[in-house]
């Protein structure tokens, strides 16, 4: 008579064999749905928008005024940087333009998995995009904890909310007519809010931002708890309510100079006289061989004389700029001014074999603002 041999095996080695064929068979994906949890969290190399996730939280990306299924982004991990394509969520990636971001923590969205808009939104920012361009935008720690300020932004253009000056941090971009939005602070520490109008030329490609000429626009604030017990502050901009949109208008300035650099060398960092670097409009603080960047220098309307620095080697090789003529340059607030950097010698390794120039292009156009208005 033939015996069946029968194979028994240990409750712990059942488990692992039963695990091992759930991985193997793809368990938790589908066609439609090729992530574990639903979230792109590995990105794409080729994204053209980068975040870097200085908080302690994963976060869910949406593009657009509200979170929705059909506006994720995907996610970047706490302590990660991800590359994201941004392409397949606007309709103009080939001309370029801006577009609203929005940040939900890992837990709130699975707390409002079935309504992402019902999610507690831990930041907003306005993030540029084109073919062949990268935007890098950074999510700080402090602007994702328990305390909070709710801010409206009366007017026909979005800005950006800066600490403490109006060239300060980004602490949140408010769209035209945003009203109540919840910005949050790591403590109850007062700070001050800085309206900055942001607008992006559609027919340059150009980001424009305008500041106020009054030191009262500025509105001081101290975040509180959220709990229903707390009074949340409000920040209304303008905090006039008496002043008309041309009024507001009327009092904004181009408070810097627009200096676009091209490099066609090795990657490069450009900084002041002291030797701070400076960080363009695309998010970055060095330019890859190759990219153009655009820097913002604060200024005046009559023009500043501004020492800039050709940062090679991480600082083992400064090239000065100079003007056509050989001198320090003087940039004007409103005007456009490109930046070259030309190979005159053979040893790479001193500051006599470049030549760094800038040129006046004339005055940043705003034909785009006019036209809104």
């Amino acid at each position: 008579m033939k015996m069946e041999t029968k194979l028994s095996l240990p409750p712990l080695a059942l488990a692992m064999l039963l695990a091992s064929a759930l991985v193997l068979s793809g368990c938790g994906k589908t066609e439609d749905d090729p992530y574990e949890d639903g979230i792109n969290w590995d990105g794409s190399n080729s994204g053209t928008l980068e975040l870097i996730n200085g908080s302690n939280k994963d976060m869910i990306l949406f593009v657009g005024q509200t979170p929705a299924p059909s506006n994720r982004l995907g996610g970047v991990r706490a302590g990660a940087t991800t590359k994201h394509d941004i392409s397949g969520l606007v309709t103009d990636f080939g001309v370029g333009g801006y577009c609203i971001l929005r940040g939900v923590s890992k837990d709130e969205y699975e707390k409002h998995s079935d309504d992402p808009a019902k999610a507690k939104i831990e930041f907003t920012a306005m993030v540029t995009y084109g073919s062949g361009k990268v935007y890098r935008y950074t999510i700080d720690l402090s602007s994702t904890g328990d305390n909070a300020v709710r801010a409206t932004n009366t007017g026909r253009i979005g800005i950006e909310l800066r600490k403490n000056s109006p060239n300060g941090e980004k602490i949140a971009y408010l769209p035209a007519l945003q009203i109540n939005q919840m910005i949050y602070f790591q403590t109850t520490e007062s700070i001050t809010l800085f309206p900055v109008y942001v607008f992006f030329n559609k027919s340059t490609g150009e980001v424009n931002t305008l500041q106020s000429t009054s030191i009262f626009d500025g509105k001081q604030i101290a975040p509180r708890p959220i709990g229903p017990n707390s009074t949340i502050p409000d920040a209304i901009f303008p905090q006039d309510q008496t002043v008309t949109w041309a009024q507001i208008v009327g009092s904004l300035k181009q408070s810097s100079a627009y200096v676009s650099v091209n490099n066609g060398t090795q990657s490069v960092a450009y900084m002041t006289n002291a030797m701070r670097r400076l960080v363009s409009q695309d998010g970055w603080d060095a330019i890859s061989n190759g990219e153009r960047l655009t820097y913002e220098i604060p200024s005046s309307d009559n023009g500043d004389e501004v020492g800039l620095i050709v940062n090679f080697y991480n600082g083992a090789l400064l090239v000065r700029v100079r003007d056509e003529n050989g001198n320090v340059p003087v940039i004007k607030n409103g005007y456009k001014y490109s930046v070259s950097v030309s190979l005159i010698g053979s040893d790479l390794r001193s500051e006599d074999s470049y030549r760094a120039t800038i040129r006046e292009d004339g005055v940043r156009d705003l034909s785009d603002l006019v036209e809104t208005l």
